[in-house]
């Protein structure tokens, strides 16, 4: 890996990569209008790499510069995959340096210390308010993402800004079929033995969190010793002993559970995906206006 050295405003800035990338990249920082104030000029450079795609690590005063949207995109990938199993190198980089994990040798330990879940590593670790950055461009990363003491931001997530339809689709994703009468959903599954479960939801006022928090109560609610006693009572016609009944009971409320954090936890990130798509289509929009104008301002009119 080679490097380059830059001199800006008495700070060190350090390219490294591939050699011609490194030469082609450094005119691109050395022409960036930076301040020798590190807050300022870390989100100058975050941006530069960002919207220059810049392929080089770079380092200003000693301490790397994360990009923002390659960062918040992988991460976004990892929560929608609701897994560590495509944990790119940025990213374990990113958890260990930027995060402080550092009690890992490589990573696939740091995956295998995690059970491959996203989930558990965040919280384990990236939700405990001790996980901070005096870095602007971390920082940055980091309340995008709710990490570290922007974790509990997450909680104040709006689940109604997605429509019934995605949390339709969510619940499917979780392994649940949802059959629609007339307001009321179905939400059933096959449980263990083959046999089929379900519960209802009301949607009439199609409000998404009040449905969210009734699956959630709904897992809250139930009762194993009821269960097994309604089960029992009719256990020869389902064909089960009553110690498979009672492993059915324990296998039911494991999947309402996993059903009920599922579906927060993906509509929360569906929030999240969709306030992402409409700040991209503003940001296209008002750059298509600005071109507008200024082809407009080109013109020469001769009104002789």
């Amino acid at each position: 890996m080679d490097r380059i050295e830059i001199m800006k405003n008495n700070k060190r800035i350090n390219l490294y990569g591939n050699k011609a990338v490194i030469e082609k990249e450094k005119s691109i920082i050395e022409n960036l209008e930076l301040t020798g104030f590190e807050d300022e000029d870390r989100l100058i450079i975050q941006k530069c790499i960002d919207e220059n795609k810049l392929k080089s690590d770079i380092l200003y005063d000693g301490n790397t510069v994360y990009p923002f949207e390659k960062i918040v995109k992988e991460y976004r990938k990892l929560q929608r995959d609701y897994s560590l199993e495509k944990l790119s190198n940025d990213m374990y980089h990113f958890f260990m340096n930027a995060c402080g994990d550092i009690a890992h040798y490589d990573k696939s330990g740091y995956r295998y210390y995690y059970n491959d879940s996203i989930v558990e590593l965040e919280n384990r670790f990236l939700k405990n308010s001790f996980i901070t950055s005096r870095f602007t461009d971390v920082d940055r990363i980091f309340k995008e993402l709710k990490l570290g003491n922007y974790f509990i931001e997450r909680e104040q997530i709006d689940l109604d800004k997605i429509t019934l339809n995605k949390l339709k689709t969510i619940i499917k994703e979780c392994g649940w079929n949802v059959i629609n009468k007339s307001g009321i959903w179905k939400i059933e599954r096959t449980t263990m033995y083959g046999k089929d479960f379900s519960f209802e939801v009301e949607t009439n006022d199609k409000n998404v969190s009040n449905v969210v928090k009734e699956i959630e109560h709904y897992y809250n609610s139930f009762n194993k010793d009821e269960y097994v006693e309604n089960m029992v009572a009719i256990r020869s016609s389902l064909g089960l002993t009553i110690s498979e009944i009672v492993s059915s009971s324990e296998n039911i409320r494991r999947m309402l559970n996993d059903l009920s954090f599922k579906v927060l936890y993906k509509s929360r990130l569906a929030v999240e995906d969709s306030k992402n798509t409409i700040e991209k289509v503003t940001e296209l929009s008002n750059k298509i206006v600005q071109n507008n104008l200024e082809n407009e301002n080109d013109f020469d009119y001769d009104y002789a």
